[in-house]
This record gives C-alpha cells, structure tokens and sequence, in this order.
C-alpha cells in the first residue's frame, strides 16, 4: 500500500499540496506515538500520505533547505542518470506554481527549473552555509534588479518564500521574471566549478549567431525560425496523413465494394489532415521556450483545433464504419439490422459531437464539473423542454423492439398514409409514398400508429369475379372451373393448397366465378408480373372453350384487391 501511494505521491504531486503542514506533523507525531498493529486501512492511508507530505515539508521548510532541495535535483539532472523527469518534478515542487493554471505546471515548472539553474550556474556557484536556515524568517533574496526592455523597465527577482502551508518556495515573481534575468546572463560562461546543465536545446542555442536573440514582433528571430520550421512539419504531416488515408480509403471502398464516389476520397480526408497538422503543431509549441501567456494562448488554440479535428474525424470514421455494416446488411435475408444499423450511426454521431464539445469547453477552461452538476439541477427542467424528443427517442426504440416494419416494407398507416419505408432515424421515420414524395413521421407518433405491413406477407393475394353470360351451358362453367383449378395447379408462383375457383354468385346479369389465389413471393414487381400471365391465362383459356364474359361487365366491390407498388 505504501508503494502505491508513494507512486500516486509523485505523479499527482498537487493533491498532497493540499494539506496543510501543520496537520502533516501532527499526524505523524500520533503516528508514531501509536503502538496499535490492527489500524484502520483508512487511517493508514492518511498517514502514509500525511508522512510522505511531510517529507516534502521537511526539504522546504527553510531558504536554504529549498536551494538545497532544488540543486541536488538538478544534480542528478545534469547526471543524466535517466530519470530526468522525476528530479524535474522534484526540482519543480520548489517553485510557488499556484498562480499557474494546473494543465500548464509541470511544463512551467520544469521550464523555471532549467532556467533557473543556468541563471545561477552563470551568476555563482551557490554557497548554501550563506542562505538563511530560519524557518520563520522574512523573504529571502538572491538577485534583486531591474531590467531594460523595450523602453520600459522590468523588476525582476530570485528570491525564496513562505507559503501558506509553511513550504519555503522560490516565488511566484521569481517564476515570472527568471526569462528577463536568463536573457542577460544567457551569454556568460558557467562560473568555475559548475557542472554546466546541457541538452539538445541547449546545443541549438549555443551554435545560433547572436543576432538570431534580436526580437522582432514580440518574438526573437530564432522562435520565428522554429514556428517556420514546425509549420512546415505541420504542412508534410496533414499532406502525408491525408495521402495514406486517402489510399486507406481508397482500398476499403473497392474491397467492401461501398458505394462511396471516388472523387469524394481525397476531400473526406481532411480532418485527418488537420488533425496530423494541429498535433504536430502542438508538439513543436512544447518544445520552443516562449513566454507563459504566448504558450497558453497557442496551446489553447491547438487544442481545440485537435478536439475540432478528432470530432471531425470520428464522424468520418463513423460514416466508413456505417457503410461497411449497411453493405453487410444489405447482404442479408434479415432486414432487421437495416433499421438498426442508422440508428446506431446516429446515436454514434450524437456520442461523438457532445464528447468533442466537453473537450472544446475543457480547452477553454470552462469548468466542466460545474457544468455537469448544473445540467444535474436542472435536468427536470431539461427534461420538459426536450420532452418531445425523449418521447422520440422512446418511440424508436420501441419500433427498435417492436419490429412492426423494416426497411423496404410497404406500409398502410392511419389518415390514408401508405409507402415504402426508407429509414428509421434517431428522431423521425421517413416512406416514400406512391406518388414518390416523402413522408417525414415523428416516432412517438409513429409508434402509436395502427400500421397494415405489407411487407411481412408471406405471399401475394389476388382475387377476381369472372362473369360469365347466362348462356353459357352447365358444363361448360363446369369445365372452365376445372381448367382454371389445373392452371393454379401447374403455375410455379401459385400456392396449389391455397387456390380457389368456384361459381360463386349469380347476380341480374351474369354468374360469377370466384377465382382467388396466392402468389408465393413477398416481391412486388414479381407479383405484377404473374399476375399478368396468370390473367392472360385465364382469357386464353375462355377462348378456348367459347366462355363469353358479360357485357358490359357489372363491377363488384372487391373485385380485385388492391396490389402496392412494393
């Protein structure tokens, strides 16, 4: 358990900044003043985190335990003994960061460290016996001064203080002005001594002419030369990003056979682009030491551009995902994924978008957690305004579950609506009616619809009143009846069981046969087709034996049933 906290301790060091030294100490007096074996897991806890606190503390508790604390970290630093980045940390808890914003303290303070350090390792090699050891002392300085900058006077220091929780720390000030105080000592030696702090930045620095530090713009020529530099990175990452995933693409779409046009394959790859250009970018900032508020503000901006291009991107990917699964559907007897694959897309999307938003409102600074917590207040009053669409989302979900239609049924709804359904969205249903316009229904309203589902008949009705003259002798109607029964008999689409053929009526003017029956297909131009050979079949079978229809003839009422176009 120690070795776990002794982990969280140093990569979260802020949270045990939070506790107050003087709690610190008193816990661990009582710590070790107790002689119990079986202590609560909690309380152990505490006094783990409380003693290694307590530790920190006790590097800080004076001027000179701080210069000290901070020197044999960089030290080790300077060593390269490859763990660099735990002595940065260590050497960077000796700063007041509290004026920093928490995303930007570690990059802040390992920056204050190295500069802080070449500062000194050029002014003099530290004595730390002349550094006040007093914990209760008052402010302590190193370099006090004032400096020139265009036009206007600059005071700057480096000096240690107490904070609030009795930590001595080199000051908030002394984090803000140790770039004015580097500037002027960047070009001296290292004093006697010294061992010279050294990395590859250090190496660009020392071989660049010195008219290369000249500002111009509120930047020297070098960072200049490095933004070009990085831009032009940038620029070969979006071009090779959007090259492969163009051939990416272009792989997928003729191996899934999706129906994607090819000119449209280079221009869907944008945001991947952007997002290679924004991460690149992003990259070279962290590396160029500009001032504090430039950093924030370009970190900020390719932030969000990052959040902007990541949503843009998975919605790309989403769409790829969805057309790969629609061609899969498409493929399949079962229709029901055909409903549910666009709901999932768009569920997708909304997942997506509103994520993005928290990474945009995150690389603002808004404060995400208070956000949350006011949609949590006030979601009732959320919920009434969205009502409708809640009352949507629960009715495609119960047409999700349900099941009373697929994509491609023909359907008969309430108020005379009839089509083809064509997709079942997030909100709303939309079928293309008979006259090929589109009818766009609400969900919830959908859902409490009487629907007649064409679509789901196992096979096709058709049925007829032949009527026949009165002269027409018995056995004639009789053989025309067993004709007509050997034609359903012997037709390939026509349920045999199901077929019915019978003199069914006599009205003023004819006899009527009732011819009624049932094509095996659920496909509607297939029923089109046999139903006009069949009818064929049936007048060239009256020829045949001379059966003369009445005339005119008398319309029934259903005589034939109605046949949608699906």
């Amino acid at each position: 358990m120690k070795f776990l906290l002794i982990f969280f301790y140093l990569t979260q060091p802020t949270l045990f900044a939070q506790i107050p030294g003087a709690v610190l100490k008193e816990t661990i007096v009582n710590e070790k003043n107790s002689s119990s074996s079986n202590k609560d897991l909690e309380i152990e806890m505490d006094s783990s985190v409380a003693y290694l606190r307590y530790e920190e503390l006790e590097k800080l508790k004076s001027p000179r335990e701080t210069m000290s604390t901070f020197l044999v970290a960089m030290d080790e630093v300077k060593k390269g003994t490859g763990r660099a980045q735990l002595y940065f940390d260590q050497a960077a808890r000796t700063f007041n960061l509290t004026q920093i914003e928490e995303n930007f303290r570690q990059r802040v303070g390992r920056q204050a460290a190295e500069r802080l350090i070449n500062t000194l390792d050029r002014i003099a090699k530290i004595d730390l016996e002349s550094i006040p050891n007093n914990p209760n002392g008052p402010k302590w300085y190193f370099r006090k001064q004032a400096i020139s900058k265009n036009d206007s006077s600059i005071d700057a220091e480096i000096a240690i203080e107490k904070n609030a929780d009795g930590a001595w720390r080199f000051s908030a000030e002394t984090v803000q002005s140790l770039g004015h105080i580097y500037s002027t000592v960047s070009h001296l030696p290292v004093v006697s001594g010294v061992l010279e702090y050294s990395n590859w930045k250090t190496k660009i620095k020392a071989s660049l002419p010195i008219w290369m530090s000249e500002t111009v713009f509120f930047f020297s020529k070098a960072q200049w030369l490095g933004f070009l530099f990085i831009f032009i990175l940038a620029l070969i990452a979006l071009s090779l990003s959007r090259f492969l995933a163009t051939i990416y693409i272009h792989d997928l779409v003729k191996k899934e056979s999706l129906m994607f046009k090819e000119k449209d394959h280079y221009k869907s790859t944008l945001p991947f682009g952007l997002l290679a250009f924004s991460l690149m970018c992003m990259a070279g900032i962290r590396v160029i030491e500009i001032d504090l508020t430039s950093y924030e503000f370009l970190v900020r901006v390719f932030y969000i551009l990052i959040a902007i291009s990541s949503v843009w991107s998975s919605l790309k990917i989403v769409d790829l995902i969805s057309m790969h699964f629609a061609k899969i559907a498409k493929d399949t007897a079962n229709k029901f994924d055909d409903v549910l694959i666009p709901i999932l897309s768009k569920t997708s999307k909304v997942l997506v978008v509103s994520f993005g938003t928290i990474l945009v409102a995150h690389s603002l600074t808004f404060d995400i957690g208070s956000i949350l917590a006011g949609l949590g207040i006030g979601g009732v009053a959320v919920a009434l305004a969205a009502k409708d669409t809640i009352s949507n989302l629960f009715g495609s979900v119960t047409l999700i579950i349900d099941r009373p239609f697929l994509i491609g049924d023909y359907v008969l709804l309430d108020k005379g609506l009839e089509g083809t359904v064509e997709e079942v969205g997030f909100r709303s249903t939309r079928i293309r009616t008979p006259h090929q316009s589109v009818v766009t229904l609400p969900n919830n309203v959908l859902a409490n619809m009487a629907i007649d589902n064409y679509g789901m008949r196992e096979s096709r009705r058709f049925r007829v009143l032949l009527q026949i003259d009165y002269e027409t002798p018995t056995e004639v109607l009789e053989d025309y009846c067993e004709r007509l029964r050997y034609l359903c008999q012997i037709h390939q689409v026509i349920d045999p069981a199901t077929a019915q053929v019978y003199i069914f009526d006599m009205t003023d003017k004819a006899i009527n046969i009732l011819v009624n029956v049932y094509f095996k297909t659920t496909i509607g131009t297939v029923e089109l087709s046999e139903r006009h050979k069949f009818i064929l079949a049936i007048l060239q079978t009256a020829k045949e034996i001379n059966i003369n229809f009445s005339s005119p003839l008398q319309l029934q009422p259903l005589i034939v049933e109605k046949s949608p176009g699906a």
